[in-house]
């Protein structure tokens, strides 16, 4: 009996000391996670998935993909430009014959809107009327406008539904009996153009500068650093009656300055042997042009036209492109 009493109490005991243990586990559990500080909002970024690297990585590689294959921009279109320069001998008046002026001016009409061309130079044209005469009578009249410089026989027309007319202007460049020994007095007519289309700008002019040698080397000069010293950059076009031989022109500022001529330059040519001075079996009219710093301009076709005309040159035919380079 005392036996048991014994036993019981160890039991009881054992028990007691179990509750105390496991209490203080729990306060210890307690105090862990309360000193364990909570995560506030914002300051845990949630783990990146593997889907969401893949996306990302995916997106990344199409985005280099289209950059590497945007194809790049197109070369600028080339432009053509089709020019007539025709010497008409004093269109105000007649000398070939011709039974009216009228008959003159409709012939000569007639052979420059079979080119349908985008300028016509008229040196030695003898007045701005007489131009109105050609261009009145030309097909697609309304589409054409005269150029004149006070004082000056050449004139030029321009085909508005190509070119906008930005400036022109009239430089006297010889008088009849100065130190250079010329036999007339001589203009520069100058237009810049700009092209509706592509917007390329250019300075044009018709030409007919002295047959008096010295005359004529100088008069050409001074057209050119004329255009050089105003228009620096742009593109050049002068067609008309030069008055000289290939020797003689060649051996000036055109050269010298970068010019190039389109009766030996253009890719394919039509009658390009053929004088444009009939009376002396010689060449005297020309078209000569200059690139820009931006444009690149070529002859493509040199033409001389055999028609017979009231006038005792032959007129030429040039198509020229420009190119703007990228």
């Amino acid at each position: 009996m005392k036996r048991m009493k014994t036993i019981t109490t160890l039991l009881l005991a054992g028990l007691m000391l179990f509750g105390l243990v496991a209490c203080s586990l729990e306060e210890a559990a307690e105090t862990d996670a309360e000193t364990t500080p909570e995560a506030t909002e914002g300051e845990t970024e949630p783990a990146i998935t593997t889907a969401e690297i893949t996306t990302a990585a995916a997106a990344t590689a199409a985005e280099t993909t289209a950059a590497e294959t945007t194809a790049p921009e197109p070369a600028p279109e080339p432009i053509t430009l089709k020019i007539v320069t025709a010497n008409v001998q004093n269109a105000n008046y007649d000398k070939s014959g011709e039974p009216t002026l009228d008959s003159k001016y409709r012939k000569l009409a007639a052979a420059f809107s079979a080119k349908n061309p985008d300028l016509v130079f008229l040196p030695e044209c003898g007045t701005a009327g007489a131009a109105e005469e050609i261009r009145s009578r030309m097909a697609n009249a309304s589409s054409y406008e005269v150029v004149a410089g006070e004082g000056a026989n050449v004139m030029m027309l321009y085909n508005t539904d190509v070119f906008a007319l930005v400036d022109k202007g009239c430089l006297q460049i010889g008088a009849k009996d100065d130190a250079n020994g010329s036999n007339y007095d001589r203009h520069l007519v100058w237009a810049r153009l700009r092209h509706k289309e592509s917007g390329t700008p250019m300075v044009v002019a018709p030409i007919h500068v002295d047959y008096a040698m010295t005359a004529c080397k100088e008069q050409i000069n001074t057209i050119v650093f004329y255009l050089k010293n105003n228009f620096p950059k742009i593109p050049f076009v002068l067609g008309g009656d030069f008055n000289q031989e290939m020797r003689t022109v060649g051996n000036t500022a055109l050269v010298t300055e970068g010019y190039q001529n389109a009766g030996t330059t253009a890719t394919a040519k039509i009658n390009g042997n053929e004088s444009t001075f009939p009376e002396k079996g010689i060449v005297i009219d020309f078209l000569w042009y200059k690139s820009g710093m931006a444009y690149t301009v070529k002859a493509d076709k040199y033409e001389v036209i055999m028609d017979a005309l009231p006038t005792d040159h032959r007129p030429i035919y040039v198509e020229l492109t420009i190119t703007k380079q990228q």
